[in-house]
């Protein structure tokens, strides 16, 4: 348990050191004139492009469809994981064979949450 929390804190101060270097690096970037100049003229384009891609996104049939899809896919994605640990926890081999007979294994992910 001790070698977990070792792991833990230099995670930790690992992380706290990138977020104080990427600190440093954006104060520079913002005493930058042309880079304010840049970023000022990359916003204007943003709102420019997401108003082009509204206006299309308004006027076809099939974006509705699309999101229909996508939702579509989050759900089978969610089942198939629930799948996938249901056959673990029963210790049954897990794998899918795709139509190009790729053979393809769940890959497990730990991650910790606060309390």
């Amino acid at each position: 348990m001790k070698k977990l929390e070792e792991v833990y804190k230099r995670l930790q101060e690992s992380k706290k050191r990138r977020r104080d270097i990427s600190k440093m690096y954006k104060d520079e970037l913002s005493q930058s004139a042309r880079y304010q100049e840049i970023v000022d003229e990359m916003a204007k384009l943003r709102e420019e492009k997401k108003s082009i891609e509204n206006e299309i996104k308004s006027s076809s049939r099939d974006y509705k469809e699309l999101d229909d899809i996508k939702i579509d896919i989050q759900t089978d994605q969610e089942l198939l994981s629930d799948i996938a640990l249901s056959m673990y926890v029963e210790k049954e081999q897990i794998e899918i064979i795709d139509e190009y007979e790729n053979k393809w294994y769940p890959m497990f992910k730990v991650t910790f949450k606060k309390e």
